[in-house]
């Protein structure tokens, strides 16, 4: 008798399930080589492992999940498109690009203090990675929360991996705390919900006529699930955990952490939001509200990068504003299902919402690539296991590692949305979605505040070109050949940041064109 034959999917679906696996396995293989490697050599092999489990993912991810109009598996449990592979790859380049950056952690001036390049931190990496990607393809709610909880468990212990510091300590302790909160308030979403709509699908949610009685059962369930995911992602006011945990989190895991959790999160956000949006559960005022959500966001984000000295808090507030950014977008997709808005029905609004998740998935994709590569130079330049605590360390840069200061510089200037980047292509689709979908006074909030945030991303630009070095500093060490790990993410950032800037249908050269991919996996979503 096959024991699989009263499984409600098929073994061939099974599958559909190596990209999220993969990553997974080879966390297990970081763990037992770990156990052969010199204790205090070199650890680059667990990078190379780590690099080869995320390229065999990505390259599945591929083959398997780039349906045009999506590809349903494992009893509906998960949906694939073009947008989730999208999404993906870019969290599979963060993890991959941080990495490397950590490969050479606790080495340097001085003797060796200590290092985080373990077999457990690349191990907690990847298994965080296979519930980022399980999230992005989650068609169920069950599954939303078992991928979510999986990525934050593995967040959560990172983020409190040198234990040398106090601060890592707190920012773990605060970040777990104020994470399980937001749990709680997903899964009582989650079950409104499901009252209201008796499916924990989203496609069948999506598809289903709530019963009017159950209508405000439904939209308080909404309210709840956003809350959680507003937290995952650091948008205002449930962000006061970011500043705190990326500054006592070591810089590798800060770069990991903003890169995924955000990606993933906004990823599964816009499968949750079409879903709800399609039921009727989400009000105008609900709309609206994250309108306004977005506006704050955008506004404390940057006005709180402008006062920071601290890299990693300054990079933490500008994740946020990032956030605001992407919320733009956000509200753009779901104005199609504004019964009230003055375009309801048209044609073009709903292009224009389209034109949204696309634009999105793009910017998260641009985002990944800027960020890890600003956070893998802060990694190249940690000497002993002490990392850049001030942007006052970076001056001089450009004199004694030239190669860390250029490849900062390219992050920065995609960040702030300079054209000739990813950052800029990203901002101008998703600000032009907002646009078509007459959102016109938040985007306009948006471009200004982007003006503002070049103050704070060309002042530590200024610092490392145009200051000298400060005597001990990390920037007045001259950089050390060996890294060649740290090098290679700093180089792979910056060159990833500026061709998708320039030449964005550059992967149809490998078989994969990435515009088409956001593109049809917005139409299979909408």
């Amino acid at each position: 008798m096959d024991p699989l034959a009263n499984l409600p999917f098929a073994k061939g679906d099974v599958a559909l399930l190596a990209p999220i696996a993969i990553p997974a396995l080879f966390g297990l293989v970081a763990l037992l080589l770990d156990l052969a490697l010199d204790p205090r050599g070199s650890k680059t092999p667990l990078a190379l492992v780590n690099a080869l489990g995320c390229a065999l993912a990505g390259f599945a991810a591929v083959v398997l999940w780039k349906g045009d109009t999506g590809t349903v598996g494992l009893g509906g449990a998960m949906v694939a498109s073009g947008l989730s592979t999208g999404l993906a790859l870019a969290i599979l380049l963060g993890t991959t690009l941080m990495g490397f950056a950590t490969a050479h952690h606790g080495t340097g001036a001085g003797p060796v203090r200590t290092t985080l390049a373990h077999g457990e931190l690349y191990g907690l990496m990847l298994f965080g990675t296979s519930g980022m990607l399980a999230l992005v393809v989650a068609n169920d709610l069950v599954t939303f929360f078992v991928a979510i909880e999986t990525l934050s468990i593995s967040v959560y212990a990172l983020t409190g991996a040198d234990r040398r510091l106090a601060r890592s300590a707190e920012g773990a302790m605060k970040y777990f705390v104020l994470g399980a909160f937001s749990s709680g308030f997903l899964l009582y979403g989650m079950s409104l919900l499901y009252g209201a709509g008796h499916t924990l699908r989203l496609d069948q949610l999506a598809l289903s006529t709530l019963d009017p009685s159950l209508r405000p059962m439904a939209t308080t369930g909404t309210v709840l699930l956003l809350v959680g995911l507003l937290f995952k992602v650091g948008a205002v006011p449930f962000h006061a955990w970011v500043p705190d945990a990326y500054e006592g989190a070591p810089g590798v895991v800060t770069g990991y952490m903003s890169v995924g959790v955000k990606v993933a999160a906004f990823g599964g956000a816009l499968l949750v939001l079409e879903a709800v949006g399609r039921s009727g559960a989400l009000s105008t005022a609900g709309i609206w509200g994250l309108w306004a959500v977005a506006a704050i966001t955008i506004i404390a984000g940057n006005a709180g990068a402008l006062t920071q000295r601290n890299p990693r808090r300054l990079l933490a507030y500008s994740g946020i504003a990032h956030t605001g950014y992407l919320l733009v977008g956000v509200v753009a997709m779901l104005r199609c299902f504004d019964e009230y808005h003055p375009a309801a029905d048209s044609g073009d609004l709903l292009l224009a919402s389209k034109d949204a998740v696309a634009g999105v998935g793009y910017y998260l994709l641009g985002y990944a690539a800027a960020n890890a590569g600003a956070f893998a130079v802060l990694c190249h330049l940690e000497r002993g296991g002490e990392e850049v605590e001030r942007v006052s360390d970076l001056a001089g840069l450009a004199r004694t590692s030239p190669g860390a200061a250029v490849a900062m510089t390219v992050s920065l200037v995609s960040l702030a949305g300079i054209p000739g980047t990813a950052g800029f292509l990203g901002k101008l689709w998703v600000f032009r979605a907002g646009v078509g979908t007459g959102d016109v006074g938040l985007v306009v909030l948006a471009l200004l505040a982007s003006a503002v945030s070049l103050y704070y991303y060309l002042y530590v630009v200024v610092v490392m070109f145009m200051h000298e070095p400060l005597p001990g500093s990390a920037a007045a060490v001259a950089a050390e050949p060996r890294r060649w790990a740290s090098r290679l993410a700093m180089g792979a950032a910056a060159t990833a940041t500026v061709v998708l800037g320039v030449w964005p249908n550059i992967t149809r050269l490998l078989g994969v064109d990435l515009l088409e991919l956001m593109s049809d996996g917005a139409e299979a979503l909408l």
